[in-house]
């Protein structure tokens, strides 16, 4: 009875911070959370690599009006934040899903996907790779 209880102790401020991320810091840190999510834009179940070494990416992606990405796919999990301007991401399953300044965006995973500039400013996008080392973690469509 005592493991129990204490395990309760040990794991209930854990699972209180993951609830509520808002509250874990002191009064004067505003957190916002963005995104909190199992699933990505394609309905897909979110699953980091099983295989190799851990590596994880950061960059700023800029989308001039009226370009692409070109059609491409990514093996492992990524993560993104519109700075400014939209994006609209066409999935090769017909659906698509566009994404405005201050909208959070977990992308598909092993599914072929171009973004595209609609709009008349350049698209400005932060993005967040949980990817492996040594690993390409976006594949351009042959």
């Amino acid at each position: 009875m005592k493991r129990f209880l204490l395990m309760g102790i040990l794991i209930l401020p854990m699972v209180l911070l993951r609830a509520e991320p808002e509250k874990a810091y002191s009064g004067d840190v505003r957190v916002q959370t963005l995104l909190r999510s199992s699933t990505n834009s394609a309905g897909q179940t979110i699953e980091y690599p099983h295989d190799g070494k851990a590596e994880v990416s950061i960059l700023k992606v800029e989308i001039p009006p009226g370009k692409e990405t070109g059609w491409h796919q990514h093996p492992v999990p990524i993560f993104g934040y519109v700075l400014a301007g939209q994006v609209t991401v066409h999935l090769a399953n017909g659906h698509t899903h566009t994404f405005h300044q201050g909208d959070a965006m977990a992308e598909s995973v092993k599914m072929l996907h171009n973004g595209v500039n609609e709009g008349k400013e350049t698209t400005k996008l932060l993005i967040f790779v949980a990817g492996e080392k040594n690993v390409p973690f976006t594949v351009k469509a042959k």
